[in-house]
């Protein structure tokens, strides 16, 4: 099929074309986008076209099924994301996740090692952020005594955690 009879044929089921694209999409602007790209598609296949006993219905059959795959895609596209709650985050890794657990774990083994009035000094400034007021209120024991058990106790953990 040559250019002239494409226009002759098609150019004329130009008007029946967007009143079904307008029915199926409800915008002007969209039904005059989905008339030229199913008219783009007959242009290209004009080639292997034979001359339709009804060019406007073929024309119209052409531009439904032509909107029918856009939507299909669109459909298919969004149904194979996951929903966003089942997606994991992508800001944090898995392993990053799982060496801060471990060494989180390490510390509170270490802790629990260490002598009764550390751990309770440690556990009391440095997990419960009380100040050196608070634990001696807490102890009865003077604050040069508190911060001299936080030190030792920072410093055994910190040997325990550089043995490992």
């Amino acid at each position: 099929m040559d250019a002239s009879e494409f226009k002759q044929i098609f150019l004329p089921c130009h008007r029946r074309m967007y009143a079904a694209a307008w029915r199926l999409t409800g915008s002007s602007q969209e039904a005059e986008d989905l008339v030229q790209d199913a008219m783009l598609r007959l242009w290209t296949k004009r080639d292997g076209l034979q001359v339709p006993d009804n060019a406007e219905a073929f024309a119209v059959t052409t531009m439904r099924n032509l909107f029918y795959d856009q939507h299909r895609k669109q459909r298919l596209k969004e149904n194979d994301e996951e929903p966003r709650e089942h997606q994991l985050s992508t800001e944090r890794d898995a392993s990053v996740d799982l060496e801060q657990r471990q060494a989180v774990s390490l510390v509170q083994r270490a802790i629990d090692e260490l002598p009764d009035k550390q751990r309770a000094i440690i556990t009391m400034h440095d997990i419960d952020n009380l100040s050196y007021e608070e634990i001696q209120d807490q102890t009865g024991l003077n604050a040069v005594n508190i911060r001299v058990a936080l030190s030792r106790a920072r410093k055994s953990i910190r040997d325990r955690l550089q043995g490992l």
